[in-house]
C-alpha cells in the first residue's frame, strides 16, 4: 500500500478507530499515534515529502512450489544414431532457460504432452514449430526430431522440466492488499543456472527441521517439511529481487513497520527476523558494516554480519533458506538478507528494501 502525507495518516486513523470507536476527538487521537509511531522509528515530526509504506515484517520459513508457464530448458543430451551424435534441440538454437510454450500451436504445459508431437513428427519427417520464451522475448524456432537408435524413439535432444521446489524466508506482507515478498533474490534452476520463469506456483508455511552449520567455503542450509494441505497464497513473480505474490491466508505478524529507503540506512547495529527451529521466529543482532546509496534497484544494497552468538551456535552464520530474513534497523524494515560470501559465512549481502516493495507492486 502507498501511503503518502496524508494517505498514510487515514490508515492509521482507521486501525485506531477499530480500537476506540468513532467519536468526537478521534481524528486528532489518530493523528497523534500515527506521529507517535513515525518518532518511535526515528522520523520527524514533520510532515514528510517522501512515500512512507508500512509493511509487516515477515521471518517464518516457507516452502515454494513453483511451476512455469511452459516447458524449461534445462539443458542439452546427444542422442545416437547411425553417424554422429547430435542434440536437434541445442543445433535449432534452443537455449538452456529457454520456455516452450507451444509446440505446432498447441500449448504445451506438461513434458508428457510432447512426447506424442515429437514422434509423430519424427515418424513423418517433418518439423516442429515451437513458440519459445527467451526472457521478455517471444520467437519462433524449427526443429525435426532424429531417431534414437538406442530406443528406437524419436527426440528432440533437451533436458525439460516444468516444476520446481524450495525454502526460504517471507520478508513482509502488506496486511490491506494482502501483496507479500519472499527470497531477496531471483530463483535459478540448479542446472542450467538460469532464472525459473515466468512462473506460476504456491506459497506454504514450512517447518525447519535441522541445519546444516556453514564452514569456511561450504554454504550452510536449513531442511525443512512442508505440511499437507497448508498454502498461504500464489506466486505470481520471479525477479532479481525475489518472489512475490498475494497471500491468501491470515498469518500471525507483529506490528506495522514503515519501510525505510536506502539513503536511511546506516552502519552499525541491526537486527534480522528468521527460524531456526520448527515454526518459531526469533530476533537475532546483526551489524550493517557497509550500506550502498542506491537511487535505482540493485541487488547488492548493504554487507551485513551475524554478530549474535546463540545464532552463530545454531547455523554457524548465514545459511541457504535464510534468505528473505527481514532487517530491522531503528525501528524500521530496511531489507533483507540475501547472500552469503563462500570464504565468510558470517558476513553477506542485503537488498534494500524499496527494490523488494517495488516488485511486489506496492509502490
Amino acid at each position: 500500500m502507498t501511503v503518502r502525507k496524508a494517505s498514510y495518516r487515514y490508515l492509521f486513523s482507521f486501525l485506531l478507530m477499530l480500537s476506540i470507536g468513532i467519536g468526537s476527538g478521534t481524528a486528532i487521537q489518530a493523528e497523534q499515534a500515527e506521529q507517535d509511531l513515525l518518532q518511535s522509528a526515528g522520523f520527524p515530526a514533520a510532515k514528510e515529502e517522501r512515500e512512507r509504506i508500512f509493511v509487516i515484517p515477515g521471518g517464518q520459513s516457507v516452502g515454494l512450489q513453483l511451476q512455469t508457464k511452459g516447458l524449461y530448458i534445462v539443458g542439452f543430451h546427444f542422442i545416437g544414431t547411425s553417424g554422429d551424435k547430435q542434440s536437434p534441440g541445442e543445433s535449432a538454437g534452443l537455449l538452456p532457460g529457454d520456455v516452450i510454450v507451444s509446440v505446432n500451436e498447441k500449448k504445451i504445459t506438461e513434458p508428457q504432452s510432447i512426447r506424442p508431437l515429437v514422434q509423430s513428427a519424427g515418424e513423418q519427417n517433418k518439423p516442429l514449430q515451437l513458440s519459445v520464451l527467451r526472457g521478455k522475448k517471444n520467437i519462433q524456432i524449427t526443429v525435426t526430431p532424429i531417431k534414437d537408435g538406442e530406443t528406437n524413439t524419436y527426440k528432440l535432444g533437451v533436458y525439460i522440466k516444468n516444476r520446481t521446489a524450495g525454502i526460504g524466508t517471507l520478508t513482509f506482507f502488506e496486511p490491506k492488499s494482502k501483496k507479500y515478498g519472499a527470497l531477496g533474490h531471483i530463483i535459478s534452476d540448479v542446472q542450467s543456472g538460469q532464472p525459473f520463469s515466468p512462473i506460476k506456483g504456491t506459497i506454504h508455511p514450512a517447518q525447519i527441521t535441522g541445519i546444516q552449520k556453514a564452514k569456511e567455503g561450504i554454504p550452510g542450509e536449513k531442511t525443512a517439511v512442508i505440511p499437507d494441505g497448508k498454502k498461504w497464497g500464489t506466486v505470481t513473480s520471479n525477479t532479481p529481487f525475489g518472489i512475490f505474490g498475494r497471500l491468501s491466508a491470515d498469518i500471525d505478524g507483529g506490528r506495522l513497520y514503515p519501510a525505510a529507503h536506502p539513503d536511511e540506512v546506516v552502519e552499525g547495529p541491526a537486527e534480522i527476523l528468521t527460524v531456526t527451529e520448527n515454526e518459531t521466529v526469533e530476533m537475532y543482532k546483526v551489524s550493517i558494516t557497509r550500506t550502498i546509496q542506491q537511487t535505482k534497484p540493485e541487488i547488492k544494497g548493504m554487507i551485513i554480519k551475524m554478530t549474535d552468538t546463540r545464532l552463530i551456535g545454531k547455523t554457524g552464520g548465514i545459511v541457504q533458506g535464510m534468505s528473505g530474513s527481514p532487517i530491522i534497523q531503528n525501528g524500521r524494515i530496511i531489507g533483507a538478507v540475501t547472500h552469503v560470501f563462500v570464504n565468510d559465512p558470517l558476513s553477506g549481502y542485503g537488498v534494500h528494501i524499496d527494490w523488494m516493495l517495488k516488485d511486489a507492486g506496492i509502490i
